[in-house]
């Protein structure tokens, strides 16, 4: 099984496949890092006295922030999926046949 030549149309959709998918490895630590932020680090923090209770009241925004990341994610998700078409538009299976036999 042979791959197709690729035109500038596949090479196009490849890339922003590949852009996609870098975009939603940020998203996701963006939103880890902020679920770590408010979840334990500021709880943590604010329980030790080593940042004023005050601090306590910003914890919403890190969850919406994270939410927000995480909404983000998945309409890349949903883009990625679509652009995956160009892979079988180069190769005609996903599978890949030993030729065993």
């Amino acid at each position: 099984m042979d791959p197709a030549p690729l035109a500038i149309a596949e090479w196009t959709d490849i890339g922003k496949l590949i852009t996609n998918l870098w975009i939603m490895v940020a998203l996701v630590v963006f939103m880890a890092t902020n679920v770590i932020i408010g979840l334990m680090f500021i709880p943590s923090l604010v329980a030790t006295h080593h940042i004023p209770a005050r601090v306590a009241k910003a914890r919403p925004l890190f969850y919406v922030l994270a939410v927000a990341s995480f909404g983000l994610t998945i309409v890349y998700l949903v883009q990625v999926i679509d652009r995956s078409s160009v892979i079988r538009s180069i190769y005609e299976t996903f599978w890949i046949d030993g030729g065993v036999g």
